[in-house]
């Protein structure tokens, strides 16, 4: 087995030992199983000594049988240590099976039960849950990193990167938990490069009006989340943008109508999506609250 081949090295020396003394041993044996010789026997008969002759059978050890017994005290030295018949790989933890992070006082409801998962969620997956800041618009944000550059102000040229992001059901305050990528540029997630970044001008370029309220006084080098509601985002508030179909003369149901959602979709705020799978992605979460991640890489005022 395998485990005897790490149990070899431990038994070597006494192995090599039995080799060097035993085996030029067994040359003095006899070749032959045994060998009998021939015995003269006196027997008082009567009157007269009556002597007859046996065959009297000679002791003796083979060199096979020596061989054999050198060989199984090898194999007998050999065996593998106890200790390495353990497989420590699928051993389990030292803590296996302890009660971990319970709560203090004893669960009762659902109630109790769904506010002590809320809390332990909040300090597994987000220890910032809750802090964040708010534009005098109403936009939510979170410096993730502080830049140390200029400042971002009207009238300022910017060099952005960005990410937008669809979140996910940890999050409770629209900056928080996981989220999954909806479109992004300067990251190389889509159809640019990693080296490329978007110009804007503050106060001139069409953004949505969460990027707008969220960006000025960033500095260059800096990241920050920004919540983007539907309405602060790609959606359109007039009227126009709900294009009803109405498909009762085809399936018989008078007044059932669709309606075509994508007509909602404002393609020309800044920034918005290049390519195919990019569109049909925000054309599906444009009226949902999405994350945004914003990057200042340079700022020219």
């Amino acid at each position: 087995p395998p485990m005897a081949v790490t149990g070899w090295k431990e038994a070597a020396p006494a192995a090599v030992i039995i080799a060097v003394f035993c085996l030029p041993l067994a040359d003095s044996f006899q070749l032959t199983p045994a060998l009998t010789s021939m015995q003269r026997t006196r027997h008082n008969c009567g009157g007269g000594v009556h002597q007859s002759l046996r065959m009297a059978e000679r002791k003796t050890v083979s060199r096979s049988n020596f061989v054999a017994f050198c060989g199984g005290l090898m194999l007998t030295l050999n065996r593998a240590p106890d200790a390495q018949a353990l497989v420590k790989g699928v051993s389990p933890p030292p803590d296996f099976g302890k009660k971990k992070d319970l709560p203090g006082k004893k669960i009762t409801n659902i109630q109790e039960a769904q506010e002590y998962g809320a809390q332990r969620e909040a300090t597994l997956f987000d220890k910032q849950d809750g802090n964040f800041s708010v534009t005098k618009e109403g936009d939510r944000y979170r410096d993730v990193r502080l830049g140390t550059g200029p400042e971002v102000k009207s009238g300022s040229e910017v060099e952005i990167k960005y990410r937008v992001l669809r979140l996910g059901k940890r999050s409770r305050d629209g900056l928080s938990g996981e989220a999954s990528l909806v479109f992004s540029y300067g990251y190389g997630e889509d159809d640019d490069k990693e080296t490329d970044t978007l110009k804007i001008v503050m106060g001139e370029s069409d953004l949505i009006l969460a990027l707008g309220s969220a960006l000025p006084g960033m500095k260059q080098g800096g990241l920050r989340r920004i919540s983007v509601r539907p309405e602060r985002g790609w959606k359109l508030e007039d009227s126009s943008c709900v294009k009803s179909v109405d498909i009762g003369s085809a399936v018989g149901l008078p007044g059932a109508a669709v309606t075509e959602a994508e007509t909602c979709l404002n393609y020309y705020r800044v920034p918005s999506p290049s390519t195919f799978q990019a569109k049909r992605k925000l054309s599906r979460r444009f009226d949902e609250n999405l994350l945004m991640e914003v990057e200042v890489m340079k700022v020219s005022n």
